[in-house]
């Protein structure tokens, strides 16, 4: 079950960016950061990270063949949740950063995908901040645990819950 999901959400990733990135860094660079994102991966119990199979997964020819190999089960009700940031103010590195790469070949984005690349399945819905900075991937993963005036992460997943058990879930 979680591979297939895995590789769904995989197909969601700023493929333009990696392409990018990957033809135009030099190679001497990517094993640099390869080694440093792998080693700090092996600290936290990963036995053989890859990280450079990881990024070749995020490029748009594997994204496109994993839409392929995975498509969404008939039966699944399946939906898409985004967000996204205002500027690259909205979030700390490395958000802030991978922004200003996707805003460049993919316009909005929260901080890792670009908007027009979340809407997945039968229903899409953005979560919207009314504060100036909007919200970033890592919001919507409550990944730093900070309050952000005027959405509620946790509540928004409540609702999620209650919408899909009033749809008979």
């Amino acid at each position: 079950l979680f591979r297939e999901v895995d590789l769904v959400i995989i197909g969601l990733y700023p493929q333009a960016t990696v392409d990018w990135l990957l033809e135009k860094m030099p190679k001497s660079l990517c094993r640099f950061l390869a080694r440093r994102y792998d080693g700090a991966l092996r600290r936290l119990g990963d036995e053989n990270p890859d990280f450079m199979a990881a990024v070749t997964d995020l490029t748009h020819k594997r994204c496109m063949e994993l839409g392929e190999q995975t498509p969404p089960p008939p039966e699944v009700f399946c939906q898409s949740v985004g967000s996204q940031m205002k500027n690259c103010f909205s979030a700390p590195f490395p958000l802030n950063l991978c922004w200003l790469l996707v805003r460049f070949f993919e316009k909005n984005n929260d901080g890792l995908v670009a908007l027009e690349a979340m809407e997945w399945g039968e229903r899409f819905q953005q979560a919207r901040s009314p504060s100036r900075r909007g919200l970033s991937h890592g919001d919507m993963i409550d990944l730093n645990r900070q309050n952000i005036p005027g959405f509620d992460v946790r509540e928004f997943y409540v609702e999620l819950v209650k919408d899909l058990k009033a749809r008979g879930f």
